[in-house]
């Protein structure tokens, strides 16, 4: 639901898209947020989209992450999620 515009999310039920530029920026996302998230880390992440069947062609999540996602982590600056310099998310401003 994060990469999603705000006008499609109240649609959504299980899959959220039929966008393979989404999906491989969502696996790229996971592993920045599984850092983020104590006890969690990347490399959890890394695992279980290993262990739920997703396939890269370098063979591994973490492989595509680190070596072939340059289009995912563009598509995920561009929308303001991660800085692609630092490769880290972008926290978001808390209105008051």
């Amino acid at each position: 639901l994060i990469v999603l515009p705000p006008e499609k999310r109240a649609a959504v039920h299980t899959d959220a898209t039929d966008s393979v530029a989404e999906e491989d920026a969502v696996c790229v996302l996971q592993s920045l947020l599984g850092d983020a998230i104590p006890g969690v880390g990347a490399a959890r992440v890394f695992a279980d989209m290993d262990a739920w069947g997703y396939t890269f062609r370098l063979g591994s999540a973490r492989a595509y992450v680190e070596q072939d996602a340059s289009e995912a982590w563009e598509w995920l600056a561009h929308r303001g999620l991660i800085d692609l310099r630092s490769k880290s998310l972008v926290m978001p401003q808390v209105c008051a």
